[in-house]
């Protein structure tokens, strides 16, 4: 994936199922971060910033080594919505399993209050308010939850 200096280099990493998502910085962060042997659960997909479907390529024993730009247009509005889908996945999640809220020491009320807001101008706005998945605070419920080997 080549992009142009200064372009937004983000990539969201989602489940096929829209229960997770992860925003990484770049396709750097990604390959070196990867999912460090998480149980995804299931299926993940990559999008860029403006909505772009990002496609894994694999080496030969199957480690994914890049993301290559495909050929549909942009759908940045799809995008959203599936996100949109996470954050319901997560607050239908929590009001059933409040439980899951105790060791954060915080409420249910408040755990509501804090989803991302996901009703700004574009699709960046909405990688913006989303956790990035390097923020590895035990502390944060939010992460936790939208975290691949996370809870919800």
């Amino acid at each position: 994936m080549t992009l142009a200096a200064g372009t937004d280099r983000r990539i969201l990493l989602i489940a096929a199922n829209d229960t997770f998502c992860h925003v990484y910085t770049n396709p750097a962060e990604l390959l070196t971060v990867g999912p460090d042997g998480e149980k995804l659960g299931g299926g993940v997909e990559f999008f860029d910033v403006t909505g772009h479907r990002l496609h894994p390529v694999f080496t030969a024993d199957w480690r994914l080594e890049g993301l290559q730009t495909g050929t549909d247009p942009a759908d940045p509005a799809a995008v959203r919505q599936r996100l949109k889908a996470v954050v319901n996945h997560l607050a239908q999640y929590v009001t059933a399993h409040p439980e899951v809220l105790t060791r954060f020491r915080i409420s249910l009320d408040q755990a509501l209050a804090q989803l991302p807001d996901l009703d700004g101008p574009d699709l960046a706005h909405d990688f913006d308010v989303l956790p990035d998945h390097l923020e590895h605070d035990s502390g944060n419920w939010l992460h936790n939850a939208m975290h691949a080997a996370g809870w919800a």
